[in-house]
């Protein structure tokens, strides 16, 4: 099995392709729904352009984030090497743990496709867990916080502000998905009485690759997508990512989940938006220059540190103070 790092590192490598497939993706979509009646069909461009708006791409945000994605191809897939733990060792240890306490296991008579569904599926559920874990922590621990609050420096939300994250932000959450996918390939493994390998793509998980490339790039959109009344409570669209990024403090620390609402709801991060586009700001309140090319990059080293000191208050979670009309 392909280490969690290296999986992500490809996704990371692969950033600009999987974009330009989700967007691809999108219009085809688009171009097999019939138009209305009385309506054109929209073209290939203009669902591009709403994906993409022009006043978005010329902000100041959205410079930004197109300068973390070239970083972030460029030197983001070096960071695997910073990573502590791969997947495949933990799996491995785990198993050899699993063995000494319990013995070797007698293999379970299942076909070998359905070995793989189950091993494909609990990997991405793990994945997904890492995810959020992750992502709780983040919001949670002042320290870290001083780095993941870089992605919410963004005011403005495209596909591209899924490229504006800090490397220690990435390195962290390298570490945490090896450490819980490994840790459930290995008790997978020890269930089933034998080595079960998973579906994949490029020794990436099936699921998670697709899942990726379908909806994880397409969150930052400020299309408000909600997948339905029911369909938005199993998946987390663009509309809960942007709750998520939302000043309103009443949307602190919700919606942390990757693709699937099935942690939100089981730790009650859940939020579910509105059937209609809610009005909402973006943003850090007192972040010192979040556009900037160097500020963000070297800034939460110091405030991490700062963080760690006697006389600081923890207010991690709070990304801004929103304006008086801000709803």
């Amino acid at each position: 099995m392909a280490t969690a790092a290296a999986g992500t590192a490809q996704m990371i490598g692969a950033a600009i392709t999987l974009t330009a497939l989700a967007l691809t993706i999108g219009v085809a979509i688009r171009a097999a729904v019939p138009p209305r009646s009385g309506r054109r069909r929209a073209r290939p461009g203009a669902i591009v352009r709403a994906l993409l708006p022009r006043r978005l791409i010329r902000s100041a945000s959205g410079r930004a984030d197109i300068g973390w994605m070239l970083f972030g191809t460029l030197f983001a897939g070096s960071a695997v090497g910073w990573a502590l733990f791969s997947s495949d060792r933990i799996t491995t240890g785990t198993a050899a743990a699993l063995a000494a306490l319990f013995g070797t296991p007698q293999p379970v008579a299942l076909p070998g496709w359905l070995a793989s569904t189950i091993m494909t599926v609990a990997i991405f559920i793990a994945y997904e867990f890492a995810y959020w874990l992750d992502h709780w922590l983040c919001h949670r621990i002042p320290a870290l916080w001083a780095f993941h609050k870089v992605h919410h420096g963004a005011d403005s939300l495209s596909p591209l502000t899924n490229f504006r994250v800090h490397p220690v932000d990435t390195i962290l959450f390298y570490n945490i998905a090896a450490t819980l996918m490994g840790v459930t390939a290995a008790l997978v493994n020890h269930a089933l009485g034998q080595r079960v390998a998973m579906f994949d793509i490029f020794g990436a998980n099936l699921l998670v690759h697709v899942s990726t490339i379908t909806l994880s790039y397409l969150q930052h959109t400020h299309l408000w997508v909600r997948f339905g009344a029911r369909g938005g409570r199993i998946l987390l669209g663009p509309a809960h990512h942007q709750i998520h990024h939302s000043t309103d403090p009443r949307h602190f620390n919700r919606n942390l989940g990757g693709a699937l609402a099935l942690w939100d709801r089981l730790f009650g991060t859940f939020a579910m938006p509105d059937a209609q586009r809610q009005s909402l700001r973006f943003g850090v309140e007192g972040m010192r220059d979040p556009h900037g090319a160097v500020t963000p990059v070297l800034m939460p080293f110091v405030e991490a540190v700062a963080s760690l000191g006697p006389n600081i208050a923890p207010e991690a979670g709070r990304h801004a103070t929103p304006a008086p009309d801000a709803r």
